[in-house]
């Protein structure tokens, strides 16, 4: 309902800017509105830029049995500034780093990661790690497919240890 020229009208209570929208009043219920509209637009799109956990993300991605575990360091294993990290992967090969494209799933490279950064991109089982500080250290590492992305299932293994 639009305010009406004729109807008197309130001096404004002192603190309150002349423009402010009165509760009740048409432009109250107009600031509302507004107010109630990019609320839902935020909304919106806040879910339209969420991460996607559908099964059409994931079924892009091939599955694959493949199993991989670290055998050095072993978990709360004591080592020296550098390890020899030995891997072992089950139900599938590292393939060579020139092979980046069709992807297999039983075949790809390994990333490892120390304390969450990415080391390296390795191709084989075996990696030395150098120059590392004392304390406690997370190494991961993780069967990715010839294209360097994760497979649907993802294939993980870390371990914690203590550098002296």
């Amino acid at each position: 309902m639009p305010d009406t020229p004729h109807r008197p009208t309130r001096p404004d209570p002192p603190g309150r800017p002349r423009s402010a929208a009165r509760p009740g009043t048409a432009a109250g219920a107009r600031a509302t509105m507004a107010v109630s509209v990019a609320v839902m637009a935020l909304v919106v799109l806040a879910a339209a830029c969420a991460p996607s956990n559908n099964s059409t993300a994931t079924a892009a991605r091939p599955r694959t049995s493949a199993t991989l575990q670290i055998l050095s360091p072993t978990p709360n294993q004591v080592t020296g500034p550098s390890i020899d990290l030995e891997l072992a992967l089950h139900g599938a090969t590292v393939v060579s780093p020139s092979q980046v494209t069709g992807v297999d799933p039983t075949e790809g490279h390994i990333h490892v990661s120390l304390d969450g950064k990415l080391v390296t991109m390795t191709y084989g089982l075996h990696q030395q790690l150098n120059s590392l500080t004392p304390g406690t250290h997370t190494v991961q590492a993780e069967f990715v497919a010839s294209d360097h992305r994760a497979f649907a299932n993802r294939v993980v293994a870390a371990v914690l240890f203590q550098v002296k």
